[in-house]
């Protein structure tokens, strides 16, 4: 099972640090095929990867960080009302929402912060739920929970097929294989 569909040009436009080029493309695939989870995911993973590493890792120049928030949240949202039961979905939006919630909403609230962060945790117990045979959803989902035991033992149990779960060479991709590895 691959995590991510293969999006032609995409790894290019990365490498270039074509970041709006890759937002729109992504964008228009979604837009076309609304109901396509993969393009969905892409499309979501994509700006939230642009804007965690906006001040650090990418060149952001030009690029409008109100426009790949706005985007990532309508994708969020699409994604919640559509694809509430899918356990890919829960697994990849509850990771990202649990980590940095502020960009899944657009008032500064803390209680809204305390809440995102609450629910992506939900969704990844949730998405663990839906399909335990997952390795993603079940090193995130204890990880969540800081099963340190538990989680170690499961990465190591993914850290097995997480070259074939994230096989492209997107930013994205990278990123997971990174994080994912048994050495982290």
């Amino acid at each position: 099972m691959k995590y991510f569909v293969e999006v032609t040009e995409l790894a290019a436009l990365e490498q270039q640090e074509k970041w709006e080029e890759a937002r729109s493309l992504l964008f228009n695939q979604w837009n076309s095929d609304k109901n396509n989870i993969d393009r969905l995911l892409r499309l979501m993973t994509e700006c939230w990867y642009v804007l965690v590493e906006w001040d650090c890792c990418i060149a952001n120049e030009g690029l409008s960080f109100q426009q790949f928030k706005e985007t990532l949240m309508l994708s969020t949202e699409y994604g919640l009302q559509h694809f509430h039961q899918n356990s890919r979905f829960l697994c990849m939006a509850g990771y990202m929402i649990s980590l940095f919630p502020y960009l899944f909403y657009q008032d500064g609230s803390d209680s809204k912060y305390l809440e995102l962060e609450q629910k992506g945790k939900e969704m990844l117990a949730e998405s663990y739920a839906l399909n335990p045979d997952d390795p993603v959803a079940t090193v995130f989902s204890l990880g969540a929970k800081n099963q340190d035991k538990e989680y170690l033992e499961a990465k190591a149990v993914l850290s097995a097929s997480f070259n074939d779960l994230f096989q492209g060479e997107t930013a994205i991709e990278q990123y997971f294989r990174d994080i994912l590895s048994i050495n982290k």
